[in-house]
Order: C-alpha cells, then sequence, then structure tokens
C-alpha cells in the first residue's frame, strides 16, 4: 500500500474530521453522569402525582445544574480529582462497549483507523527527514497504536484521539538539532524529555491543576484543527508534485499518483454526500456514507495495487 495514498487519505480524511460537527473534539471535560440523567430521562406514567413527581424532578435537575455550575478549585489534593473522575467513569464503563456494537461504530472506527493511521505515515516520514532516520514511519505507527490502546483502556476521557502534530514535529527537529549542536546523543535526550514531560504532566493530574483548560476556548481548537488540516493538504500537494519533477521518478509514476490521490478524494467525498441525497433506500444511503472515507482510502489503494500488478516496476509507487 503506497505511502502517497495514504498521504492523500490524510488530507481528504482530515479535511472531513475537521468539517463534520459530529467529529469536532475539544477540551471541554467529559461527560457526568448527571448530564447523562439528563439525556435519557425516565418515563413517568400520568397519574394524581404526576404534578408533584414533576415537581420534585424538576427541583432535583435545578439542584443538579447548580451543582454541575460550581466550577472546581484549580488545585485539589492529592489524587482528588482521579478519583471523581473514575468514580463517574467506571459505572458507565461497559456501556461505553456495549453501546458501539452498531454498524455506525463500526465505521467511526473504521473512519478514526485511517484518520490517526495516515498522519502516523505523513509525519513519520517527515520524523524521518528531521531526525536523520533516528524517528521514522514505523516508530509512529508503532508509538500510536500503543498509546492509543492505553490511553482508551485506562483514561477517563477516551475520545481524545491520540497521534502526532505539525508543532511536535517542530519541537523533535530542534531538539535533535540542538543535540548535535552540543554533541548528545539524540534518542537518550529525547527519552529523558519524555520522561520529565511525563513527570510534569502526573504531578498536573494528581494535583488537578489539568483543571486550567477550562480557560480555553472553542477557538483553540477550531485554529489547531485548522493548522493541521492545512499542514497534510499542502504535503499532499506537495508529494503529488514531486511525483512529476523528482528525477528519479518518471512520468507514469507522477500520473498514477494523480490518479491515486484523485480517486481517494473524489471516492471519499462522494459517498460521504450520498447521504444528502435520494439515490436508494434511506438505510443504504446512511451505511454508504458512514463508511465513505474508508472506501476512498481503499478504492486508492486498491488503484494503486492494480497498477502495480499490470504494469510492474514502471507503474510502483513507493511503499512501507
Amino acid at each position: 500500500m503506497s505511502i502517497k495514498s495514504f498521504r492523500l487519505a490524510a488530507a481528504s480524511a482530515v479535511l472531513l474530521l475537521s468539517a463534520s460537527p459530529s467529529w469536532s473534539f475539544s477540551f471541554a471535560p467529559a461527560t457526568t453522569t448527571r448530564h447523562h440523567a439528563l439525556a435519557r430521562p425516565a418515563l413517568m406514567k400520568a397519574g394524581p402525582s404526576s404534578h408533584r413527581t414533576s415537581s420534585l424532578s424538576m427541583s432535583t435537575v435545578a439542584a443538579d445544574a447548580t451543582d454541575d455550575d460550581k466550577d472546581p478549585p484549580l488545585f485539589e489534593s492529592l489524587f482528588k480529582g482521579i478519583r471523581r473522575d473514575y468514580k463517574m467513569r467506571l459505572p458507565l464503563y461497559g456501556s461505553d462497549v456495549t453501546d458501539g456494537l452498531n454498524t455506525q461504530c463500526l465505521a467511526a472506527t473504521c473512519f478514526l483507523f485511517f484518520a490517526c493511521l495516515a498522519p502516523a505515515i505523513g509525519f513519520g516520514s517527515l520524523f524521518g527527514l528531521a531526525t536523520n532516520g533516528a524517528i521514522g514511519t514505523m516508530e509512529m505507527v508503532s508509538s500510536t497504536a500503543m498509546c492509543g490502546l492505553i490511553y482508551a483502556l485506562t483514561s477517563a476521557q477516551p475520545l481524545t484521539i491520540i497521534g502526532s502534530t505539525g508543532p511536535v514535529l517542530a519541537f523533535v527537529a530542534t531538539l535533535f538539532k540542538l543535540a548535535e549542536k552540543m554533541n548528545l546523543p539524540f534518542l537518550p535526550l529525547y527519552a529523558w524529555t519524555g520522561i520529565w514531560t511525563s513527570g510534569i504532566l502526573l504531578v498536573s493530574s494528581v494535583t488537578s491543576a489539568s483543571n486550567l483548560v477550562k480557560y480555553l476556548t472553542r477557538f483553540t481548537d477550531e485554529i489547531f484543527s485548522t493548522l493541521i488540516s492545512f499542514i497534510f493538504v499542502v504535503e499532499a500537494a506537495q508529494n503529488i508534485g514531486r511525483s512529476f519533477t523528482n528525477p528519479a521518478s518518471s512520468f507514469t509514476k507522477g500520473l498514477l499518483t494523480l490518479i491515486v490521490a484523485v480517486s481517494t478524494y473524489f471516492t471519499a467525498t462522494v459517498f460521504k454526500g450520498l447521504r444528502n441525497t435520494v439515490y436508494f433506500n434511506k438505510s443504504i444511503r446512511k451505511n454508504v456514507s458512514n463508511f465513505g472515507p474508508t472506501i476512498g482510502v481503499v478504492a486508492g489503494a486498491l488503484i494503486a495495487r492494480w497498477a502495480r500488478l499490470s504494469h510492474g516496476a514502471m507503474a510502483t509507487l513507493p511503499a512501507l
């Protein structure tokens, strides 16, 4: 499966990710059990005591809302915030798994799989250039997979996408230049940087200093998503251009790269928009639309594979 097709998938996936409100992730705290109770209120039977019950329910909701309005302090006693998060999350841990056993969740999983894999491959190649091969694509893919799995299973807020970003790439490149300038081995320096960062985050979590995120607005999330989308689109366009201008490449490979890129993007876009058309029935439109980005990535990869099998080395794109 070619790197270039995945890079194009990164552009299309991140664009769809940032454009769709249902896939926007903010810095807001995880939903509490009170919010679940308000989102799924119990049905009450009509009867003589219905007004009294309604009044009591409204009073309870008002009291809960008042409690929610009370912001926790920026700093708390050790592990108090962690205990509170897990106390609210553990009763819902089982339903987090069982509620996702449906086709819509499967489509979201496939979409997020490529949304996380494509950046890991794209940034992995950039990390390889910035660190002279010390950190590459395979390291990025394996670390993203392990960190994402551990975080999703053990965190009290599992809906956070783990992966590298542009600012992290800039930091690593600067750290690599610093290591060269000070004549230090890069990987041990990078490991100790990670250990110190982990220690700072640990202290912030056990003292509830993470409550400072309440001062971050939606603008922080949106501008960051825009930056990442822009980076992926520019990187994809540059790779397509280099496939035509690189002396080691050929016009055939450049044209195939362009075909794979355009096919991936437009296939994902067309199938994603099928939900708003009149074709087929509602169920088919919904399922195909949910799997639209996945179908686009698979279609681009199959085109690259077919070209390699049909035309040999002259139509072989770079692969992992």
